[in-house]
């Protein structure tokens, strides 16, 4: 077996050519394999950051994240600690920048991407250096349009430098979508025709799908439809020939894109539809979420209302799914860098222990300062109280407008789309309409709740009393249902926390609902007294009662006792059949 490091380099070379021109993954990882052992036997610390660098390229084009991002970090733990050279160095964090701009962690990819560029700049680098400049130029699209341009036009001014071809077939394809943005077709056409040769001459097979899907764009725009169509055709067959679902995806939206220029909308449905199973087959959440945009619109034009309605409240369900997940991903990020971090404190705590005895002295000395600054924290604590407290309400109302605001309005638009639609083609319905006036009364109401609920002119027990008969008297007496509302046992000076009043008013407010809906009771009680440091409200009915059991899973009485639980009250619900119902609702003030 080798023992030198030319045998490590060799290997990593083929395992390149392998990944990037034979598309032989399987045969690449194995070689990868071979070559990290005896890099590692014989301290070839260059040869171990390599191939962990392409183990990270091969994971990431799997998909398996943690693998990819364990392999670039310990990539990276070679190059730092063992100093090795500024290139090798860019290559490491280019490709971290290129894993945490794919899992949209784009803190970290600014961070590495701009130690790549600063390096590259530096040290005049030529070795796989684009890569960089383009996903710099990318992550810029959204924020910044001066510095996409910006890092688009530096990465123009080094493709001729970049030694890598793989590299620069990259570019080009970044290139002729940077002049499309431009509607400059002909010079996205010209790089687009540079990515097709360095794609036929230096990279792997599916690589020449994605240069004739750009091309096949620039002549839809073009209005070249028969040679779009052509490099489209031959991209759908490429595609299926290597059975690669990430390029057959492309290849049909490409299609679907086609067939919709062509007003041909059930061929672009039908495409469409192909694009969508690959992706939630390869639980690519993003991509799902816009392949049931584009269902939408195809229906609208269809004409197929309920169809177009049903993708794209799917579109909106899986946007809030993929938006709580990332807020999750980030919590724990989060969570882990704050451990990490009291762990680093804990480390310098227990190595500053050896000083304690010189510390004594200082300590002495610096009693006087800390007893001065401690004047100062306490005059300006309950100033940093209340600008956390008004935080707090911001972050409250902005969640309260989202959960309670966002679907409706969601529906609201999705609905108003449908309308407009069928008033251009004359053919309105007064359902739909019907459904538009509803779903805006619903926000007009709950927008009301929370412009009550944030106003400090109702902190009292009294306004809430006073809402809350506003409310349930006139549906009470539309029912014919004999009340008592009774708040007297309770002064009138009871104040209740603005972070608490709204959802205590929205509990009583739903126990109020399913009185009306359910309950079939002539007459309702509605209390509130006072115990020990504790605001209790009951509402009572002697309606026909339910099962506590087989009624616990009902969207109401979930929302009720989340609302309880998040202001630390306790509601208990009481009921018996063909007796009644009681609700408890026990705040502490």
């Amino acid at each position: 077996m080798p023992k030198d490091s030319n045998y490590v380099r060799t290997a990593e070379q083929y395992a390149w050519k392998l990944l990037n021109y034979l598309d032989d993954e399987k045969k690449a990882e194995k070689i990868l394999h071979e070559a990290d052992k005896i890099a590692l036997k014989i301290n070839d610390y260059k040869g171990v950051a390599r191939i962990n660098w392409n183990f990270g390229i091969l994971y990431l084009r799997y998909e398996k994240l943690n693998e990819a991002l364990n392999s670039f970090q310990k990539s990276e733990n070679y190059v730092n600690k063992y100093n090795l050279s500024p290139n090798e160095k860019q290559l490491v964090y280019s490709g971290l920048g290129t894993y945490y701009e794919f899992v949209n962690q784009y803190d970290n990819a600014f961070k590495y991407i701009t130690q790549a560029i600063e390096l590259t700049e530096k040290f005049h680098l030529s070795e796989y250096i684009l890569p960089a400049y383009i996903i710099m130029a990318r992550m810029y699209i959204p924020i910044d349009v001066k510095k996409y341009e910006v890092y688009t036009k530096k990465s123009i001014l080094l493709i001729e430098k970049e030694k890598n071809k793989q590299a620069r077939y990259l570019a080009e394809l970044a290139l002729s979508d940077f002049y499309v943005q431009k509607k400059d077709y002909l010079k996205s056409k010209y790089h687009s025709q540079k990515s097709l040769f360095y794609a036929k001459n230096y990279c792997r097979p599916a690589s020449i799908i994605s240069s004739w899907i750009s091309l096949s764009s620039i002549y839809i725009r073009l209005n070249q439809l028969d040679s779009a169509y052509n490099y489209i055709n031959m991209s759908v067959k490429l595609a299926e020939k290597l059975n690669n679902d990430f390029r057959k995806a492309d290849a049909y939206a490409s299609m679907a894109m086609y067939y919709e220029f062509k007003k041909q909308y059930k061929l672009a449905e039908k495409y469409n539809l192909k694009t969508l199973e690959i992706d939630k087959k390869g639980n690519y959440g993003l991509g799902v979420k816009l392949d049931y945009d584009k269902l939408a619109d195809l229906n609208l034009l269809l004409k197929d209302y309920k169809k177009a309605h049903d993708y794209r409240v799917k579109s909106y369900k899986l946007e809030d799914s993929l938006f709580s997940l990332k807020l999750s991903t980030s919590v724990n990020r989060l969570e882990k860098e704050k451990q990490e971090a009291n762990l680093k404190l804990l480390k310098l705590e227990n190595e500053n222990s050896i000083f304690q005895r010189n510390v004594f002295l200082i300590v002495g000395i610096l009693s006087i300062l800390l007893g001065i600054i401690s004047i100062v924290l306490i005059i300006n604590r309950n100033k940093y109280k209340k600008l956390e407290a008004e935080q707090r309400l911001r972050n409250q109302i902005a969640a309260d407008l989202h959960d309670e605001i966002g679907s409706t309005l969601s529906s609201i638009s999705i609905l108003s789309e449908i309308v407009t639609f069928q008033q251009k083609k004359g053919d309105s319905k007064l359902e739909i309409m019907q459904q538009v006036s509803n779903d805006a009364r619903e926000v007009i109401d709950k927008m009301d709740d929370i412009i009550w609920a944030i106003n400090p002119q109702n902190d009292s027990l009294q306004n809430l009393e006073t809402r809350l008969k506003s409310y349930a008297i006139p549906i009470f007496e539309s029912k014919e249902i004999e009340f008592k509302i009774d708040f007297l046992a309770i002064s009138e000076n009871i104040k209740i926390d603005i972070s608490k009043r709204r959802d205590i008013y929205l509990i009583l407010k739903e126990a109020i609902n399913n009185l009306i809906k359910y309950s079939n009771s002539k007459n309702a009680v509605i209390e509130a007294k006072l115990e020990n440091k504790f605001i209790v409200f009951e509402i009572i009915d002697n309606g026909i009662g339910f099962d506590i059991n087989a009624a616990s899973q009902r969207n109401g009485l979930k929302n009720m006792k989340m609302r309880a639980e998040k202001i630390g009250a306790t509601l208990n619900i009481n009921s018996t059949i063909s007796k009644g119902t009681q609700v408890i609702l026990t705040v502490p003030l």
